[in-house]
């Protein structure tokens, strides 16, 4: 599980990145496999180890999902700076109960399910295909 502050523009976190999951998609794959980000999302409740990703104070907090080849990274909004949760897929495990969540390594956000779904309906379903469909080079 890695968590980074991506804020400002940082090379070797970009490239840590793109290692574990992959380049961003070409603008022709894009095309070709449709949307590869979710619209805003409203985060419930994180684990005991995402808890430092918390506002300080009561809020909305958002977060936003963008698929890799090898992963997703949650984009998650705390005030003005921003972290990025990368998730490869083969620790990925997702789960659509009373919240839509996502967990990986013992560590979870968990998303309003009401208020986000709608708006995220396709995106969600393209990524419940991509993790069933994902095979590990």
């Amino acid at each position: 599980m890695a968590v980074h502050n991506i804020t400002y523009k940082n090379k070797e976190i970009d490239k840590s990145i793109n290692n574990e999951l992959g380049k961003a998609f070409s603008f022709f794959k894009k095309l070709k496999i449709g949307s590869i980000g979710s619209r805003r999302l409203i985060i419930e409740n994180f684990s005991d180890g995402l808890n430092n990703l918390k506002m300080n104070v009561s809020g909305i907090q958002y977060a936003n999902i963008e698929i890799r080849p090898l992963g997703l990274i949650v984009h998650i909004n705390k005030g003005i700076y921003t972290y990025a949760w990368t998730i490869p897929f083969y620790q990925l495990s997702i789960f659509n109960g009373d919240f839509f969540t996502l967990h990986s390594q013992g560590q979870f956000i968990q998303f309003n399910k009401i208020k986000s779904i709608k708006e995220n309906k396709a995106f969600i379903h393209k990524l419940f295909e991509l993790k069933a469909n994902f095979r590990p080079q």
